[in-house]
């Protein structure tokens, strides 16, 4: 954290300057109210320390420049002054200040409250660029493999748990596999509406009330929609009314898991060029590297950002495998996760429809798709704590490191 103090008097910039560097802060000092402008420009601190005294200039008046500046009016500042009264104070906090010090104070107190601030104003920062910014913050997540038996459904279903339980934000799992899709099973739960009851659907009638009508509600609080009870052509449904779909859905969620059908049809296209974030699933043997060979050709031709594919590597066996580097040195690409071998739990999960995420959090298997959720999330996410942790996100922030 990168801290700066605005006072004149020397005896305060050695009684915080020996505390907030065994803090691990980065500490500035400036004497005067033009040169901590200058260094508040030129260094952006997270945190401005201000003295409302100075030889040339009132601390009012460099407050109110702060909080006049959209570059600068998120930062937290402590004005510190010797002067007890309470008129001087309730106009500091009329003028922007976020907390209000009385000289002689200590040291200790005065970190433990910057940290506070520091956190809010980072919080502050980012809601006020996601204002601004045009960006599309919904996280788009497909799970893809040419070869079956790969577990790309059950990553599908405990990776948007995952999002689901991490965040607390509106959370769906699409099965678009329309001949014999199985996340509903996985769920244990039987979906209201399906693509099947939308086959006659003409496009200029999808709206809000329609997509309301297909999600379905799994106890957990994720939404999904289901695949078709039967079997039906792939051609049935236009590029246009995926579009739409697509576009109507991405609205309403902020992350989307899609499970696709081991092919490359032009519904699995579609998926696969909608997502931001690409899974491609593999397990150490050689038909299912060989797979992954073809696909990873097919993604090139399809013009797919390399930073968007991300390989999977799931131990479906306990003999062992194909390893690590070497199905990295044949793809020439890096393997971005890996998923234990646990038979017991992932079988009992599929067939009694409790998820492993759910049921037994504490999992290897859970743990890695608990953090992998976290990892694919937008940025803007990660960088702004939810208001009410979750034990999920309090899990794994505390394994990253990252909750800081």
């Amino acid at each position: 954290m990168k801290v700066l103090l605005i006072d004149d008097e020397p005896f305060y910039n050695k009684l915080l300057s020996k505390p907030m560097k065994d803090a691990g802060h980065e500490f500035d000092h400036s004497k005067t109210g033009k040169d901590g402008l200058a260094m508040v420009s030129a260094k952006t601190p997270d945190v401005i320390i201000l003295d409302l005294l100075l030889p040339d200039m009132h601390g009012f008046d460099i407050l109110t420049r702060l909080r006049r500046d959209s570059k600068f009016n998120h930062i937290p500042v402590i004005v510190i002054t010797a002067k007890n009264e309470l008129g001087e104070k309730l106009k500091a906090f009329e003028l922007g200040a976020d907390d209000y010090l009385i000289k002689p104070f200590q040291p200790e107190e005065l970190v433990a409250r910057m940290r506070i601030l520091a956190r809010r104003g980072r919080a502050m920062q980012i809601v006020s660029e996601m204002e601004k910014s045009d960006e599309d913050l919904t996280t788009i997540v497909a799970v893809h493999s040419l070869r079956g038996g790969v577990g790309t459904t059950s990553v599908a279903v405990n990776l948007a748990l995952a999002f689901n339980q991490l965040w607390s934000k509106p959370t769906l799992l699409m099965d678009t596999v329309l001949s014999a899709g199985q996340v509903a099973m996985m769920l244990n739960a039987k979906p209201r509406f399906t693509w099947e009851d939308f086959i006659d659907l003409e496009t200029n009638n999808i709206d809000d009330d329609l997509i309301n009508d297909i999600i379905s509600k799994h106890s957990s609080g994720l939404s999904f929609i289901g695949a078709p009870r039967a079997p039906i052509a792939l051609d049935t449904f236009s590029d246009e009314f995926w579009r739409l779909m697509l576009d109507k859905i991405a609205k309403q969620f902020e992350f989307i898991v899609i499970d696709t059908a081991h092919d490359f049809s032009d519904v699995t296209i579609q998926m696969l060029n909608y997502a931001n974030n690409l899974i491609l699933m593999l397990a150490p043997e050689m038909s299912s590297l060989r797979a992954a060979m073809s696909t990873l050709e097919i993604y090139d031709k399809l013009e797919f950002p390399p930073e968007k594919i991300k390989l999977l590597l799931n131990s479906n066996s306990s003999i062992a495998g194909i390893r690590q580097p070497q199905i990295e040195k044949v793809l020439e690409h890096p393997v971005d996760y890996v998923i234990p071998y646990e038979p017991d739990e992932v079988i009992r999960a599929v067939n009694f429809g409790e998820p492993f995420l759910l049921k037994n959090p504490e999992l290897p298997i859970s743990v890695i798709l608990e953090d992998m959720a976290y990892s694919l999330s937008h940025e803007m996410h990660k960088n702004l704590p939810p208001a009410a942790p979750s034990d999920t996100w309090k899990r794994v922030t505390a394994r990253l490191g990252d909750n800081k």
